[in-house]
């Protein structure tokens, strides 16, 4: 496989790269197949011989069958997707060295890494500083309603100033 594929067995071993490729109909066929499909070749039933059929409906496919995949189990979608440049690459012999594989493995190295880090610590977000004058309220319709009817009449008005009211 590391003379015909060198840099699709770099990221996901010698007898993947021959499943996926045989899978697929040959290399320019893997090179033309999108990402998202290089994770379904493969993919079947496990038989837990006996066991609780709720369990039985997961999947392994060859993908899963590589050394990165069995260390990180999130690298799925990640190892589909830098296989198919791989494949690609291969397909129009613009590396027959493995270096663009050997690049595109620890590319994916670093990515899971860097997923297996802890996320930042929080800071504590101090609380705003509160203002000493009260808001400006709003004008409106309902304000006018409500200052309409608890204003005072003249009749009070009057009354309060202590004079009579002539009708």
């Amino acid at each position: 496989m590391g003379f015909i594929a060198p840099n699709l067995s770099a990221i996901v071993g010698s007898a993947v790269a021959a499943k996926l490729m045989g899978m697929a109909g040959g290399l320019d066929a893997l090179a033309k197949m999108p990402a998202c499909n290089v994770q379904l070749p493969g993919a079947k039933k496990k038989n837990l011989a006996g066991f609780s059929t709720a369990t039985s409906q997961h999947r392994v496919d060859y993908v899963e069958e590589t050394e990165i995949f069995q260390n990180s189990k999130r690298s799925g979608r990640l190892l589909a997707a830098k296989s198919t440049l791989a494949a690609r690459v291969d397909s129009t012999r613009a590396d027959p060295s493995g270096n663009t594989g050997k690049a595109l493995r620890e590319e994916i190295h670093n990515k899971i890494e860097k997923w297996q880090e802890p996320p930042p610590a929080k800071q504590p977000k101090p609380l705003p500083v509160p203002d000493s004058e009260p808001k400006k309220k709003r004008g409106g319709r309902r304000l006018r309603k409500r200052k309409e009817r608890y204003a005072t009449s003249r009749h009070e008005e009057t009354r309060k100033q202590g004079a009579v009211w002539h009708t």
